[in-house]
């Protein structure tokens, strides 16, 4: 399972779940170096270009029903957050001199997920119109303190390769680090297994492709652990870039549950939070679904290339 909420201003960020009451906690932090804006050069990124393309895209989504037993908001009623109130947080933004997401496999991999890592590091590039590069294999040989058996695999802590691992290999002009593994996670004490955990403080984070499924089992099962790693790798960036979970439509940013849940969500940002990362990023919102359209259409995801284009036509 899967839970996921946001606690604003507290200095770090961990993201976590289990099968006992999974959670997941993005921490954003204080005193955070903040890109100085100038919508002016970028008009379809400013606020009053943004806000009607959002009005425009507004009736493509279904707002939220009531949540039912099971679902992310019936345990956590969150309160959502609107573009305007996105604007005035003082979000964490890119900065001139570290504006590049760098993704790594960490340890040994299968060759098929190796391409669900590549293809997860080329679709957030896209996502967020940042630069985006793979970065080269890192090597995992976990202290006894830090491996574990269960349910058949070995398990790797994650506040091992947080502290020990990933800081050493966090490069200059990184605005993240993101370690993907096939390894199986978990985060301490009282954790059957995690999906992932970052401390957003020191820029980095790793998350694992081990639940899944096996993408060597043919193309269904190569296209359903894509979606998942794609959804799971955005949404987590986005924290990473202070969007709070969405709950006003069905969007990969809001919250989910468990991994049913998460395949319940879709993979595209609603009308309410595109217009935050078009703002973000000072992205056209049109090359971002462009660009995500095309991705969708070209590996399989036809309900998400389908909607995309939607999308496309209706701000076109």
């Amino acid at each position: 399972m899967l839970r996921r909420s946001l606690l604003l201003a507290l200095g770090s960020a961990v993201v976590a779940c289990s099968s006992e009451r999974p959670r997941e906690v993005a921490r954003l932090g204080l005193g955070r170096e903040v890109r100085k804006r100038s919508d002016a050069l970028v008009p379809l990124s400013s606020p009053a270009a943004l806000r009607p393309i959002r009005d425009r895209l507004a009736p493509l989504h279904v707002k939220v029903g009531k949540p039912q037993p099971g679902d992310w908001l019936h345990d956590h009623p969150e309160g959502g957050q609107s573009f305007e109130e996105y604007l005035v947080s003082q979000p964490t933004l890119p900065t001139e001199s570290r504006r590049t997401i760098v993704v790594a496999p960490l340890g040994a991999m299968p060759a098929a997920s190796l391409e669900i890592v590549a293809l997860t590091t080329e679709y957030m590039g896209l996502h967020f119109g940042l630069p985006v590069r793979l970065g080269a294999q890192i090597a995992l040989a976990p202290p006894e303190h830090a491996r574990r058996q269960r349910d058949g695999a070995e398990q790797v802590l994650t506040r091992w390769v947080l502290d020990k691992v990933l800081p050493k290999e966090l490069p200059g002009d990184a605005a993240a680090l993101i370690g993907l593994t096939a390894n199986d996670l978990w985060p301490g004490e009282g954790w059957n297994f995690v999906f992932g955990e970052a401390t957003f403080s020191e820029r980095v984070g790793v998350w694992s492709l081990h639940r899944f499924g096996d993408p060597a089992k043919g193309e269904a099962a190569r296209r359903e652990a894509l979606r998942r790693a794609l959804k799971i790798a955005v949404h987590e960036a986005g924290h990473m870039f202070s969007l709070p979970h969405c709950t006003k439509y069905p969007c990969v940013q809001a919250g989910t549950n468990s991994l049913e849940e998460t395949d319940r969500s879709p993979l595209w940002l609603c009308a309410e939070c595109l217009p935050k990362i078009a703002w973000a990023m000072q992205m056209d919102p049109r090359v971002h679904l462009k660009r995500t359209q095309g991705f969708c259409a070209q590996h399989g995801l036809e309900e998400e290339a389908a909607f995309l284009e939607r999308e496309l036509a209706t701000i076109a």
